[in-house]
């Protein structure tokens, strides 16, 4: 299990206007039943978002990113969810972290660009132009080494590496695919005649003019799975290498590339060479009086992809199984506590301990980013309720929306296949099916460790489509009595002649006045301490009514203040 470490946000404080046009935060409420809130407010302690993030290539440098991997990392730099862009270079997550989770970013390797992930929809991520753009500063993460001692692996595959002998003055603009040149012919091409020769520690180097710019470079074949590395003996001034894979010798436009910023202790770009090229582009960038020498393009057996998927070990979660490559995690970090009322359609006494159970899952997905399977670890923190309820689980669509089909192929472990429920999964029908003793860890005598549930949902074909769980508690002898949180709808299986009675609004799972019947909280590092039996939510957390009046803006710590003669502390167990 990956470590997460996060920055506390601070959250912005809901106002109201009084008649004096002054500005005062609500006031607190006495019980949760007589709170006001946002009709659309989603009762969630996290950030979840469904993100579509697009990659816009710079027009100086086409590329083609279909299949490629967009990653999401932590402040620390850990991959924790990773999607494939498809044919418009966009990718799909589904992303659950706690509320406090900082420093968030987009990571693509495919470049190794890096972009901060703002929680919002839809995100743009615009690559920098390669040739001209002075401040480029490549963040290579995982799998991208940076610094290369002692002679290029490999055979060089430039011939005569020194620039005596291989600088030619054909003019092909700013244009360095194949189209521009010949495949493994030992020539450089050159964008224009602004260099010039001189001779620096009795060898003779390339020099860009003074503020001046120029590049050059030489295509060659390669074979994907490949190491490649791209290296200079000397540089001077500001250099960057480049390298630029294609599909094949007639496109135009590139599937990916890598670069670094030249110096005298970091001149190599290291990686295995992509899926699907054939063909690269080495090009060199210089600025200014900037100069180079000695440069190997080496292309030698892969470095360390010892399973074969073309995902390098050190970027591989499985380096040694062909069949998987990454992992992921919902949350992305922490765990998720749902707490649930279960006496839908009507309220209950909002102590929110009739079920408490704590989730998380590890995702797995191969080489090309489809998901192969996903490990649940359910436990039941708390069982107060007076009717017996059983615990499920929807996988739905982005827009929590069902899918046209199953995307599930089978399920093992402690939990079955829901034959009433398209992606349902039953995890018990009844609660003492799973505990090993009696507890409901709501009164005093009745407190024991939760047992934990553990099941693996094994996926059918689904192209990395994100998705989203919907777990329910539902009426063991009453199946479709079912209870979501809200935005959530009810599945195949509920009986929608139960939605618009007693005090539910249109199957929402919320009342007239916004309340819900089940709420979510994501913590990382730490127990959500539900109440006592009877104790309602805003007795128990002081705090709570005010982060409820401001729709989640203010009091977004309100979990870490309970009166604790009226919690239960799972971790002290």
């Amino acid at each position: 299990m990956k470590k997460y470490f996060f920055l506390l946000a601070i959250g912005a404080v809901f106002s109201a206007c009084t008649d004096d046009n002054q500005q005062e935060a609500p006031a607190p409420a006495d019980s949760f039943e007589s709170l006001s809130v946002d009709p659309n407010f989603n009762w969630s302690t996290s950030k979840q978002v469904q993100i579509t993030a697009e990659v816009i290539a710079h027009q100086n440098a086409p590329m083609d990113l279909s299949g490629s991997l967009l990653w999401v990392m932590d402040a620390n730099n850990e991959r924790l969810a990773v999607a494939k862009l498809n044919g418009q270079n966009k990718a799909a997550f589904s992303l659950l972290a706690p509320a406090d989770a900082q420093g968030y970013q987009f990571y693509l390797p495919a470049t190794g660009d890096s972009w901060p992930l703002n929680w919002q929809e839809s995100q743009q991520l615009s690559l920098p132009d390669p040739l001209n753009n002075q401040n480029l500063n490549s963040n290579k993460f995982l799998g991208k080494q940076s610094a290369f001692n002692g002679s290029p692996p490999g055979t060089n595959l430039f011939g005569n590496a020194d620039f005596e002998t291989t600088i030619t003055n054909d003019n092909a603009g700013f244009a360095f695919h194949p189209g521009t040149g010949t495949v493994d012919e030992a020539k450089w091409i050159v964008t224009d005649r602004e260099y010039s020769q001189p001779s620096r520690n009795g060898s003779k180097v390339f020099k860009v003019d003074d503020n001046r710019w120029t590049h050059f470079w030489q295509l060659h074949t390669v074979t994907p799975g490949d190491s490649i590395y791209l290296h200079a003996g000397s540089v001077n001034g500001l250099v960057r290498g480049y390298l630029f894979f294609y599909s094949d010798a007639n496109t135009t436009s590139s599937m990916s590339s890598s670069y670094e910023t030249f110096s005298s202790g970091n001149s190599t770009i290291a990686m295995v060479v992509p899926q699907g090229a054939t063909v690269v582009s080495a090009l060199f960038n210089l600025y200014d009086d900037a100069w180079v020498d000695d440069v190997f393009l080496s292309n030698p057996a892969a470095i360390t992809d010892t399973d074969g998927d073309g995902v390098a070990d050190d970027e591989d979660d499985f380096p040694n199984d062909p069949t998987r490559a990454y992992l992921s995690y919902f949350p992305v970090a922490g765990r998720q506590t749902i707490a649930y009322e279960d006496m839908w359609p009507v309220q209950g006494d909002y102590d929110f301990n009739d079920m408490v159970v704590n989730i998380k899952s590890t995702l797995i997905k191969d080489a090309n980013g489809e998901w192969l399977s996903a490990e649940y670890e359910i436990a039941l923190d708390a069982f107060g309720g007076g009717i017996e309820s059983g615990l499920a689980l929807r996988l739905t669509d982005a827009t929590k929306a069902n899918f046209n089909s199953s995307i599930i192929s089978s399920v093992s472990g402690n939990a079955s296949l829901d034959p009433s429920v398209t992606n349902g999964i039953i995890v018990f029908s009844d609660p003492d099916d799973v505990r090993s003793q009696y507890y409901n860890n709501t009164e005093s005598g009745l407190i024991a460790t939760p047992d934990t549930i553990r099941f693996t949902i094994n996926f059918a074909s689904n192209n990395g489509a994100a998705f989203l769980n919907d777990f329910y508690i539902f009426h063991r002898e009453e199946r479709g009595r079912e209870i979501h949180l809200p935005g959530f709808a009810g599945t195949a299986a509920a009986d929608q002649s139960l939605y618009n009675t007693g005090d539910d609004v249109n199957g929402t799972y919320k009342t007239a006045n916004g309340l819900p019947w089940a709420m979510d909280i994501v913590l990382d590092g730490e127990n959500f301490q539900h109440p006592l039996e009877k104790v309602d939510m805003i007795t128990a957390y002081p705090k709570f009514s005010l982060w409820a009046g401001s729709a989640g803006a203010s009091n977004t710590d309100w979990y870490q203040t309970p009166n604790l003669g009226d919690v239960v502390d799972l971790l002290g167990l």
